[in-house]
């Protein structure tokens, strides 16, 4: 994550723009957020954490890049802390609802950080997760690192906002998703298929295909 750090503001400007449609499909399948304690993992620049407490939500965030969680800070629509998603720094049964936007592709154990939201989360609470989808992560590697399996626990290299920025990120599959462990606790109550071009670099010209999914877990009681 220490490449969010050398372009923070960057990154922060091109979400406030290119992701706006993105954001809004995601928004959509968040339960009624006034009066409800939200938890955002991966927050970056609060800018989803913002639009939370407009709704009526107590906000709370963490992130991993210090220079991310130092602009939403100046927000003042929560409270934001570094810390790493593997490691939530919140007692158990807490939190109404729980997102990520963005954030969860870059976990090396997708199973086990969910399991920490998951533990978060107050039972009947929701967590709601937006992601790279795990075939954007397959082209991805096949075209820019020339990597062909799909299974094979790997770093992908992609860009972002019309090739502006160059991430290299975990590649993951959909079983990291879809984990036993994560569905014993949580159950799945809906998955959506998206693409976001030209917000992610479409690596194969004329090629449409999923560039992110949305998952929408609620804990069991």
């Amino acid at each position: 994550m220490a490449e969010y750090d050398q372009f923070a503001k960057q990154y922060a400007s091109g979400t406030e723009d290119l992701e706006q449609r993105t954001r809004s499909h995601f928004y959509a399948v968040l339960p009624q957020l006034k009066g409800k304690l939200v938890l955002d993992v991966g927050c970056g620049c609060g800018h989803d954490g913002a639009y939370y407490a407009s709704q009526g939500a107590v906000v709370y965030g963490m992130d991993i890049s210090e220079q991310e969680i130092a602009m939403a800070q100046k927000r003042e629509c929560g409270v934001f802390e570094q810390a790493p998603m593997e490691s939530i720094p919140h007692e158990s049964d807490r939190f109404d609802i729980v997102t990520s936007l963005y954030a969860l592709q870059h976990t090396e154990d997708v199973p086990h950080a969910l399991l920490e939201m998951v533990r978060v989360t107050k039972p009947g609470g929701v967590i709601a997760i937006l992601t790279k989808h795990p075939f954007r992560n397959l082209l991805e590697s096949y075209v820019n690192d020339r990597v062909s399996d799909y299974y094979a626990k790997r770093k992908v290299t992609s860009y972002i906002f019309n090739h502006s920025i160059k991430l290299v990120e975990n590649g993951h599959t959909m079983m990291d998703y879809l984990a036993p462990s994560v569905l014993q606790s949580a159950t799945l109550e809906l998955l959506e298929e998206k693409t976001d071009f030209p917000a992610s670099d479409q690596v194969i010209s004329g090629l449409t295909y999923p560039t992110y999914m949305i998952l929408k877990y609620r804990k069991v009681l």
